[in-house]
């Protein structure tokens, strides 16, 4: 499968733009062709200089903010509702794509939906021994949009 249909990149960030948010996006923006791509950034609570850098990013990124810190489950919701493409890729502020070819990380997030079956993928799988099942590290994950309308947020 190509990637070629819209997805949202949803981060949360809770301060440390300089530190986090910035190499990410700066990553994003390096190794991933955005004309079909949503950048969602969902900003609690920050004091820094956060809201500043995402508007200096003008259309390539959209903000919402949030006053008061509320929380990473509250901040990721209101990035998924505000998500309107195929996929969600809900991804940490604090990770950076190190060298590939462009869309390398999507095409490898998204190659398993070829399986209408699929409705999560990501790059870190491990054995949670207290579940005695495997799970999904959500430091990166994409989820099939419509599998919200089914389970909720």
């Amino acid at each position: 499968m190509t990637f070629t249909t819209k997805s949202d990149k949803v981060f949360i960030n809770y301060n440390n733009c300089e530190k986090y948010l910035k190499p990410c996006i700066d990553s994003i923006i390096k190794y991933t062709n955005l004309n079909d791509i949503e950048l969602i950034i969902s900003a609690n609570g920050c004091k820094d200089n956060t809201k500043e850098y995402v508007e200096s990013l003008g259309n390539l990124a959209k903000l919402i903010w949030v006053d008061e810190a509320i929380g990473y489950t509250k901040a990721t919701n209101l990035g998924i509702k505000e998500a309107t493409g195929e996929f969600v890729v809900l991804l940490n502020n604090d990770t950076e794509l190190l060298v590939q070819e462009q869309d390398t990380w999507l095409q490898m997030l998204v190659n398993p939906f070829e399986d209408p079956t699929v409705g999560l993928t990501g790059p870190l799988q491990l054995h949670d021994g207290y579940a005695n099942a495997p799970v999904l590290i959500f430091f990166c994950v994409m989820i099939r949009k419509t599998l919200f309308d089914k389970i909720g947020l």
